[in-house]
């Protein structure tokens, strides 16, 4: 696909015509970023994005070509038929579409754009046809380079027998974010404890696990004491 190509107008992106999750995921990333090019990783708070959080995604760009999922909403695993948290995100898409589909997406960090996509997974023995949207758009990492994205992938239709992969349907729109916008009216929900934010499981950052035979995370240095806590002492008589 020309460069002239990737510019096409997006009938099927009307506000009027877009899937579950797609506006609302586009207008939290909006509010957040405010006047900047792109806002940080850190600052997505999943409770921003609560009807959309099945559907969506986070994912890390761990080299050219290589961009892989970090969390994902319960649809996404439902598609696939698995957790595809680690997965590289061009499982989703079909063979004749993979090679388009990563070069848009390096255009998320490499851009940096905003890139919406129309898809569609054929329709097979026990897998009706299933219309798709996808929005991906950059964040910065706490390092500051842009190797983050944030995603929603909505479909319509019966999801039918995992797992779905999706063909471009010939329409796809990639904005540059080359310069400042104007500030927006910042819809975040205001800053909570953390207790609160597990209130989300399905969206947060997986947690260190618990040894019990060490009481340390596991992957910590530290080591238990050789010394027993208690000491049993036997009177003589």
């Amino acid at each position: 696909m020309s460069e002239e190509d990737s510019q096409v107008t997006m009938v099927d992106f009307t506000k009027s015509n877009r899937f579950d999750g797609i506006a609302t995921l586009e207008a939290y990333w909006q509010s957040v970023r405010g006047t900047r090019m792109v806002p940080l990783r850190s600052e997505i708070d999943p409770r921003g994005i609560e009807n959309a959080l099945d559907f969506a995604f986070i994912v890390e760009r761990v080299t050219a070509g290589v961009v892989r999922f970090r969390l994902a909403g319960s649809q996404l695993n439902e598609l696939m038929g698995m957790d595809v948290r680690g997965m590289p995100i061009n499982a989703f898409f079909g063979s004749d579409s993979r090679s388009e589909m990563l070069t848009a997406i390096e255009g998320v960090f490499e851009g940096p754009e905003a890139l919406e996509v129309a898809l569609e997974s054929p329709g097979a023995p026990g897998k009706p046809a299933l219309a798709a949207q996808m929005i991906l758009l950059p964040l910065k990492s706490d390092l500051g380079d842009i190797s983050r994205a944030i995603g929603c992938l909505s479909t319509r239709g019966q999801m039918g027998r995992a797992p779905r992969r999706f063909d471009i349907t010939g329409q796809i729109q990639r904005q540059a974010l080359d310069g400042e916008t104007t500030p927006l009216i910042d819809r975040r929900p205001a800053p909570v404890s953390e207790p609160t934010r597990d209130l989300l499981p399905g969206f947060a950052e997986p947690a260190a696990h618990f040894n019990a035979k060490s009481e340390t995370p596991e992957g910590s240095d530290s080591r238990p004491s050789e010394r027993p806590y208690l000491k049993l002492v036997r009177d003589p008589d």
